[in-house]
């Protein structure tokens, strides 16, 4: 059952779109608990999408369905999922008003355990940001097509007026800062010593892909630093399209823990064993 949904939120002072599937209506009606709260995947767009994309052009519906768990596919116009400077706060919207909003009036589960966030390209390093900075609320994170890049290091690189172009529309200056939300590398490196599990990562790139370049500069950071065994990479020919994220996130819906895969195909075995 797929919900579109138009709440005012303070965050980003009016009115936003968001997209919740919840696994409920189907033909295992009978096998979904009084009380159940569903594991939960954010799924956050790319640059010049929106909130419909996921839902309407990837499978992922269809995966939530077969192994019930809830999606929400969120709109984060071309933000980069930051609080920005001119007031509009789309990281602690996704990380904090939104889930408290959604789990207020749908059965969320709220544990870390039962959360995973995915993005492509512009959402993968959104996920990224997001998930190395909030241990406490995600048991993993999914990066397709995006690196993610080591966002301080492209700000150091900048000229004098880029710099200031980029704090005034784009990136509040304490962000900008080792340990601040954008320091993505920095805040990988952090995960270990968060008192919290190590969230499963997936990193994915098509070999053809723009963004292959980040995501084997990140590949490599990770190598240096001795946490090859902390995120799987996988990388094959594929181009930035949905060709390839439709693939990346099957593989990564393959990789959760979660609790009632493949509850679909029991429920129909159940009933047609003749099928098996």
């Amino acid at each position: 059952m797929s919900f579109h949904l138009i709440h005012f939120t303070k965050n980003l002072r009016g009115y936003e779109d968001v997209n919740l599937y919840l696994p409920v209506g189907t033909e295992y009606e009978d096998m979904v608990e009084p009380g159940e709260k569903f594991q939960t995947l954010w799924l956050l767009h790319g640059f010049a999408g929106n909130f419909m994309e996921w839902p309407q052009l990837s499978a992922i519906e269809k995966l939530a369905m077969l192994n019930k768990f809830a999606v929400v596919s969120v709109d984060g116009d071309n933000s980069m999922y930051n609080d920005m400077p001119n007031g509009d706060n789309y990281y602690t919207y996704i990380t904090e008003e939104l889930p408290a909003f959604l789990r207020k009036h749908f059965p969320l589960s709220d544990k870390r355990e039962d959360n995973f966030i995915a993005g492509l390209s512009m959402g993968g390093n959104g996920a990224a940001k997001i998930g190395f900075t909030n241990p406490d609320k995600y048991g993993a994170i999914g990066i397709f097509s995006s690196g993610p890049y080591n966002a301080l290091q492209r700000f150091e690189d900048m000229d004098d007026a880029a710099k200031e172009r980029a704090l005034r529309y784009q990136y509040k200056e304490e962000t900008m800062k080792p340990g601040g939300f954008n320091d993505t590398w920095g805040n990988f490196l952090k995960l270990r010593d968060s008192g919290y599990p190590m969230p499963l990562i997936y990193d994915a790139c098509g070999r053809q892909d723009f963004a292959f370049e980040p995501y084997t500069e990140f590949k490599a950071f990770v190598k240096e630093n001795g946490r090859e065994d902390d995120v799987i990479f996988e990388d094959w020919d594929g181009v930035h399209n949905w060709e390839f994220w439709d693939v990346a996130v099957h593989k990564f819906v393959d990789l959760l823990p979660l609790k009632d895969k493949g509850i679909w195909r029991k429920w129909y075995n159940e009933r047609h064993p003749e099928a098996r």
